[in-house]
């Protein structure tokens, strides 16, 4: 509006803001990258639209047309070859701005005594509200940004809050900051499977530790980057046991950079809801056991089971007498009403031992851990998670407090 106002001070006319204000408006986006592609197809759109409305306007006034019926008949017609000039450039997603503009020009301003000023103010107008808008999007108050720490978080009840509330917010927020620089990554107990889906949208740049330390993922490349496997002889005696149970598993089994996950009969209907929900994902390669290859060349990540959550403590009261130190063994709660899952991991697989072999690889020393569990993590995270995650990291990177 101040820049219309000087324009009301210059002999070419003083334009509309109205179209200016919805230039603006349109550029503005989460993100500089999407805001640089809305401001190119505005303006596209523009020039496409201002050159047929003035080819229109010369037509007019060469045959002499002026009664509206044919005028707007015309206009009817001409916004056929409007669309298909977009089309024919791949330019498609400007053509509902080429034929705003053409509209504006041709069935309001057709009639004018001076329409060819129009037509110069209203590209005017357009490319004003673009500059307007690029502006605002890209303006950063000038802050101190932590570019050399390494912030490590968690996903459950830490960036997804237990409500599953507000998720839109923090990806936003989270792709800002690493696009501004920030080093940040995941550690969670999920797979690369469940980290897509759920954080899907997130820009994350940095390998990320996956299945509670077993493994260190590369999203962008789409491979395992490194990987703590099990023993065979301890794959093979804690198979034994958990069959010995009654029991069945999942053996998440890696052949090359891929992870297939064999299984046998399921039994109970915990477990058959778990296959038949994720089945068709393309993150997951599900395959009957009797392909298992059981030779040297198959790499056992880890081993799940999930079962009522009586069978499941006996199972672990078992699998740690047997195994002792050789193994690692976890249980969780599941999504299953009186399930549990437990998983049986290499001695060696573990958040920690990977958070070394990940500070490696980005070449960080100084790391900053953010969690849910008080006293296991720089920063706890007790309040459920969410939008008060975010702000405390925006607030550590910007400090630098733990330098």
């Amino acid at each position: 509006m101040v820049i219309y106002f000087f324009r009301t001070l210059l002999p070419i006319g003083n334009g509309i803001p109205f179209y200016s204000a919805l230039a603006a408006l349109w550029c503005l986006q989460p993100y500089s990258n999407s805001t640089k592609n809305n401001a190119g197809q505005r303006s596209t759109g523009t020039f496409i639209g201002a050159a047929y409305g003035l080819a229109f306007i010369v037509l007019l006034r060469f045959f002499g047309l002026s009664e509206p019926i044919i005028v707007y008949l015309l206009a009817s017609v001409i916004i056929i070859p409007v669309i298909y000039l977009t089309v024919i450039t791949d330019n498609r997603n400007a053509s509902f701005f080429s034929c705003v503009v053409f509209l504006s020009i041709a069935l309001t301003h057709s009639f004018d005594e001076n329409p060819y000023l129009f037509v110069l103010n209203r590209v005017l107008d357009t490319f004003i509200g673009i500059g307007v808008g690029l502006a605002v999007n890209n303006f950063h108050l000038p802050i101190k940004h932590d570019s050399e720490t390494l912030y490590i978080s968690g996903i459950d009840s830490v960036l997804i809050p237990d409500d599953h509330s507000a998720n839109a917010f923090n990806k936003v927020e989270l792709n800002r900051m690493i696009e501004s620089g920030v080093k940040f990554t995941l550690s969670t107990i999920r797979t690369p499977a469940e980290v897509k889906s759920l954080m899907k949208g997130v820009n994350l740049k940095l390998p990320i530790i996956v299945m509670d330390g077993a493994a260190m993922y590369d999203l962008n490349k789409r491979e395992y980057l490194e990987a703590e496997f099990l023993q065979a002889d301890i794959c093979e005696q804690a198979e034994r046991i958990i069959a010995y149970h009654g029991m069945h598993c999942f053996v998440n089994v890696m052949y090359d950079a891929t992870l297939l996950i064999f299984y046998g009969e399921l039994w109970n209907t915990a477990e058959k809801d778990l296959y038949e929900t994720h089945k068709h994902s393309p993150y997951r390669n599900y395959i009957r056991d009797i392909f298992r290859r059981h030779d040297a060349s198959e790499r056992v990540l880890y081993l799940t089971v999930l079962d009522e959550i009586t069978k499941i403590a006996n199972l672990e009261k078992q699998l740690v007498h047997e195994l002792g130190a050789l193994a690692r063994i976890t249980v969780t709660d599941s999504e299953y009403d009186g399930y549990q899952y437990l998983k049986v991991f290499s001695s060696a697989a573990s958040k920690k031992h990977m958070l070394v072999k990940l500070k490696s690889h980005t070449g960080c020393d100084n790391v900053v851990t953010i969690g849910s569990i008080e006293g296991k993590y720089d920063v706890y995270i007790g309040d459920g998670g969410g939008n008060a995650t975010i702000k405390k990291l925006k607030k550590l990177y910007r400090n630098d407090i733990y330098h």
